[in-house]
């Protein structure tokens, strides 16, 4: 598994994460910096990409993050602590990235029938730099907040290339390993697209491979496409659930029928385990039962 150049100075290692991949950037400059670190231990497939391109983990002057879950800061504990590469967040994810065992739980038990054990094994570390909102990293990359998807999610903005890192930030249609797009403050994720809706943005890379955008969005064009059919499938699922419920589709402690029903007519896979598109489902039908 070695590290693909998808931009000038920018590298993208595809790590095997289920039935998808999740994302590992690099960016060499005059300050090398990775964003994301995975789920695994350092030395399965991050060392051995770096070593490929002639680096070391020594050789990383900031490891960042997207967002506090499993599969984007897996291997952010060995990074800092065994080969002391130092980290740096949004003042307002710090916590999070402090006790991330702790967001697991917050993700894992709210469907207990329906979600696999929270990963408790998860160990945080120590953020050497706080920044706060706008604030520029080695006068290169820009920390934007981005809560939704979940309350720590931050975008890394390259400010010489036009690039937004984006993480999970912008789900589209989700991935088969969701069903649909996850996220667990809808108005939170609306106010997100809307805000990376006015940046002038030029290529998006996800974390991922979302359906019906990819994972990597080039030209501003595009890039207010794929936005933008973010907001229209969280528009649709609202309208189908609504619709579910004048049916009569039950809507059980954990809302699985209705997620069942929304992800076989709109979605991109059944999931084995449903609890990632619950929380997109009852945020649906807290906001229907709030207008109601």
């Amino acid at each position: 598994m070695k590290f693909e150049e998808i931009f000038p100075g920018t590298y993208l290692l595809k790590v095997p994460f289920g039935p998808v991949w999740t994302g590992i950037i690099l960016i060499r400059g005059e300050k090398n910096i990775l964003i994301d670190s995975s789920h695994l231990d350092p030395e399965a497939y991050l060392i051995p990409a770096l070593e490929d391109l002639g680096m070391k983990p020594s050789d990383i002057d900031w490891l960042l993050c997207t967002h506090v879950h499993g599969d984007h800061i897996g291997g952010h504990y060995a990074l800092h602590e065994k080969y002391g590469v130092k980290t740096a967040t949004l003042a307002s994810a710090a916590d999070a990235l402090r006790d991330p065992a702790k967001v697991s739980v917050r993700v894992r038990t709210r469907f207990p029938k329906n979600s696999p054990p929270p990963q408790s094994d998860l160990k945080g570390v120590e953020p050497d730099l706080l920044l706060g909102e706008g604030e520029l990293l080695e006068g290169r990359l820009r920390a934007v907040a981005t809560p939704g998807h979940d309350d720590n999610c931050l975008v890394w903005f390259d400010e010489q290339t036009g690039t937004a890192f984006t993480g999970d930030s912008i789900q589209a249609n989700g991935t088969v390993c969701q069903g649909i797009a996850f996220y667990r403050d809808l108005a939170a994720y609306r106010n997100t697209l809307a805000k990376l809706a006015r940046e002038d943005i030029e290529n998006i890379v996800c974390g991922h491979v979302y359906d019906g955008i990819g994972n990597i969005v080039q030209g501003r064009e595009a890039v207010a496409a794929a936005i933008r059919y973010s907001g229209e499938r969280t528009k649709l699922y609202g309208e189908r659930i609504a619709s579910y419920l004048k049916e009569g589709v039950p809507v059980e402690e954990e809302p699985v029928s209705l997620a069942r029903r929304l992800i076989s007519e709109v979605g991109c896979g059944m999931p084995e385990r449903l609890f990632l598109a619950l929380h997109t489902v009852s945020e649906h039908l807290k906001e229907i039962r709030d207008d109601g």
